[in-house]
């Protein structure tokens, strides 16, 4: 399973690295963290993202942002990090548009937050169906509503009913947001 790290949360193997000559200012009025992983894959994580996730297994770090012109008819979010090359990238991502039967791991990831799913269970939710998916890269897609239902019948199989339900719920919220969008 890949480790994500979530707005800096976990291990600190954390060093701050100076944007100053790029910006004029300090990493903390940026709010921006370097971490290297084990295999020396550098990621940038911003403690001003809504969201933060890396892979030290790709390298691949997104920071999640609302655009500038979001609203609840407008419901367009900005990701931004580094590729699996070290490269920096900006993606805009309308969540009106995304369909968790087709869709990348950072299109789940928006679209968690724009059903408010935000809670460290509903990102292991998120973890388990992208590691059930055997997804590579964050931008890789998948059909990521039949893995949540997988996961969901591997918990009634266990006979583990709070997660069962949980992922139930979570499911339901994310096809409700869809649905009313016609994405399915």
């Amino acid at each position: 399973m890949s480790v994500g790290l979530i707005n800096g949360m976990g291990a600190n193997p954390y060093t701050q690295t100076s944007h100053t000559a790029k910006t004029g200012k300090t990493n903390k009025e940026l709010g921006v963290m370097k971490c290297v992983s084990a295999g020396g894959q550098k990621v940038s994580l911003c403690s001003d993202a809504l969201m933060s996730y890396a892979s030290p297994q790709t390298g691949e770090s997104i920071n999640i942002y609302k655009a500038e012109n979001y609203s609840a008819d407008n419901p367009l979010y900005l990701i931004k990090g580094l590729d699996a090359n070290g490269n920096e990238f900006e993606q805009e991502i309308d969540a009106s548009k995304i369909n968790p039967s087709r869709c990348s791991y950072n299109e789940l990831m928006v679209l968690n937050l724009e059903t408010g799913h935000t809670s460290p269970s509903d990102y292991l939710h998120a973890v388990a169906v992208r590691d059930k998916a055997g997804t590579g890269s964050y931008f890789e897609k998948a059909d990521y509503l039949a893995y949540a239902q997988a996961a969901m019948k591997d918990q009634k199989t266990m006979g583990n009913w709070a997660s069962y339900l949980s992922y139930d719920k979570w499911i339901q919220s994310l096809m409700a947001y869809v649905s009313g969008k016609g994405n399915i």
